[in-house]
């Protein structure tokens, strides 16, 4: 009669194992963590891409009625008096992307007879995503942890469709590529973003942003390439005509 001894693994052998892994590990992270960062842009893109989309088709809306744009302001153009916050959302100025976008949802009157949004097709889960948390519930008051996106205010028609207006908040709005006029964009590198300021450094960090223009595209970069120049794709630009004080950005 045979007897047979079963045979586990040595220690050396599980120490060599536990060391391959370990290094195809290390290999295969940054393909990982590269792949997850664009899959998470893609997606905040097209968040984007809908808040645009909602927008323009409001503004479409209320054009043949004579009622202004829903883009917001931080002033109101000349002739206009505000009304307060019961008046038109295109009466009203706007300090926050945040206080604009509960404005433009009408989240103050959700679940109400009186709701009426402004925009149709979207709701405040277009506001959160890539470690932006969502809303937690669907009315009342919208919190900056809870919104991503800087928005550009006072944006006119004649402005060049290439201007951001919506851009991912970990982007400086006022140090970086987000300006008022480039004459000549520049190359370098942009090194300065909100990275170290508690929930401005999400989404993204310092690793890229998101944006979507004035004419609708949508724009995604990773940090090696981001410089006004390709940006801008190298063209210059003034939101200043007219004596105009041009745009500004409401961070959340």
């Amino acid at each position: 009669m045979t007897t047979t001894t079963k045979q586990g693994f040595t220690l050396v052998e599980l120490l060599v194992v536990i060391g391959i892994l370990g290094i195809l590990s290390a290999a295969l992270f940054p393909a990982i963590g590269n792949a997850v960062l664009k899959a998470n842009m893609t997606s905040v893109g097209t968040r984007g891409r809908d808040i645009f989309v909602a927008i323009t088709g409001a503004n479409t809306e209320r054009e043949p009625l004579g009622l202004g744009n829903v883009w917001p302001k931080t002033k109101l153009p000349d002739g206009v008096t505000g009304g307060g916050a019961d008046a038109d959302i295109s009466e009203q100025t706007f300090s926050t992307s945040s206080k604009y976008f509960e404005e433009l949802m009408d989240s103050e009157n959700f679940g109400k007879a009186e709701w009426a949004p402004y925009v149709n097709g979207i709701d405040f889960s277009k506001l959160s995503g890539a470690g932006v948390p969502a809303k937690p519930d669907a009315g009342g008051e919208l919190k900056s942890a809870n919104n991503m996106w800087t928005i550009a205010a006072d944006v006119r028609d004649e402005m060049e469709d290439i201007i951001p207006i919506l851009v991912t908040r970990n982007v400086k709005e006022d140090e970086t590529i987000l300006k008022k006029k480039i004459s000549n964009p520049s190359k370098t590198r942009v090194d300065k973003w909100y990275i170290e300021e508690g929930e401005r450094k999400t989404p993204f960090s310092n690793k890229g942003f998101v944006m979507v223009r004035k004419g609708g595209a949508v724009f995604t970069l990773s940090s090696r390439y981001v410089n006004e120049f390709t940006v801008y794709q190298g063209q210059s630009y003034d939101t200043t005509l007219g004596g105009s004080e041009g745009i500004k950005y409401l961070i959340p």
